[in-house]
């Protein structure tokens, strides 16, 4: 059903036999799902966790470093640079963990037996659009357990809609060009 779907979004059976062959549901990520910390510990536990004095400095230096890549994005995008950086330390330690789950793998255990299973087959075909298109190949597509991705953890909707080449080399690449 999934892949009679997918050929319908325009996705070819070529990339559906790459990016699905050898997938199998993960108990491990229907366990995450069901952990999430944000549900699970306090917001001051979460934020002494994730918001250190450490990482903190270090969003101020890579700020400076990136200021004039910054300044282009504000005035291209209207987006306070202040905002991006701290999105990118909050969700990925400003690309030092942009996860080790294959979002291929993820999102279809999530799309058939998750909670939310519509909004992640969507996304799962994201992702296979993503593959298809030849912008990342299922091998390289790593992330969350819930398929988030990137360094500032794109779900694949989002990248197909708001994922720029802001240094304009022909490549969106989220995972290793900040």
């Amino acid at each position: 059903e999934l892949k009679r779907d997918a050929v319908t979004e325009g996705i070819s059976e070529k990339t559906l036999t790459q990016a699905l062959d050898g997938v199998q549901l993960s108990p491990n990520v229907l366990k995450l799902q069901s952990h999430q910390p944000e549900r699970t510990m306090s917001i001051e536990t979460y934020l002494a966790n994730v918001v250190s004095h450490a990482r903190v400095q270090k969003g101020k230096r890579l700020l400076a470093k990136h200021a004039e890549l910054l300044a282009d994005i504000a005035q291209t995008h209207g987006i306070q640079p202040r905002f991006i950086v701290a999105l990118w330390g909050l969700e990925s330690d400003f690309g030092a963990n942009t996860g080790g789950f294959p979002t291929i793998g993820s999102l279809a255990t999530l799309a058939h037996a998750g909670r939310r299973r519509d909004y992640f087959r969507g996304e799962l075909i994201a992702a296979l659009k993503l593959v298809d298109r030849g912008e990342a190949s299922a091998q390289r597509m790593y992330g969350s357990w819930a398929g988030a991705m990137g360094q500032c953890q794109f779900m694949p909707s989002n990248f197909l809609r708001h994922a720029v080449d802001q240094d304009n080399d022909g490549v969106r690449d989220i995972w290793g060009n900040p």
